[in-house]
């Protein structure tokens, strides 16, 4: 389901977990979340979308 890559991504992005902790998560195995992570990601970019991880706490 697209609104789980997507979700997965951008936790990825936004709080740094790591693609083995992503997969953990969502019960699935690494491979298939690092292509999805991967396929969303430039869908993300064309549209604005930053890629750097937030430093820091707060919004």
């Amino acid at each position: 389901m697209f609104i789980d890559r997507l979700l997965a991504t951008l936790v990825h992005l936004r709080h740094g977990v790591t693609h083995d902790g992503l997969a953990c998560w969502f019960g699935v195995d690494r491979s298939p979340l690092t292509r999805a992570i991967g396929e969303v990601r430039p869908l993300l970019a064309e549209r604005g979308a930053r890629s750097a991880p937030a430093s820091g706490c707060g919004p």
